[in-house]
């Protein structure tokens, strides 16, 4: 099975503020991404603030840009800067 790679976004239906991160492997990198969240260690501390206060019910993980060539994945890290915003 090939992996799906791109830019996903963790949305905040609440606020629509959004945290933008790269995937290798769409499913595995949301996984851990919602399990570093569920532990409270997230490294986005606005992100995390808003997950503990609110919970899962009102975020949404959605790729955005997929992709499977490594180097278009590179130009993608390029221009999404992980923030919160």
């Amino acid at each position: 099975m090939e992996k799906t790679s791109g830019v996903v976004e963790i949305r905040n239906l609440k606020t629509d503020m959004v945290w933008l991160f790269w995937a290798n492997d769409y499913t595995q990198d949301c996984a851990s991404q919602r399990f570093k969240l569920d532990l409270g260690m997230h490294e986005c501390a606005s992100l995390q603030k808003d997950y503990t206060q609110t919970g899962l019910e009102v975020f949404r993980f959605d790729m955005i840009e997929q992709t499977t060539d490594p180097s278009r994945l590179a130009k993608l890290k390029n221009v999404t800067d992980n923030q919160y915003m």
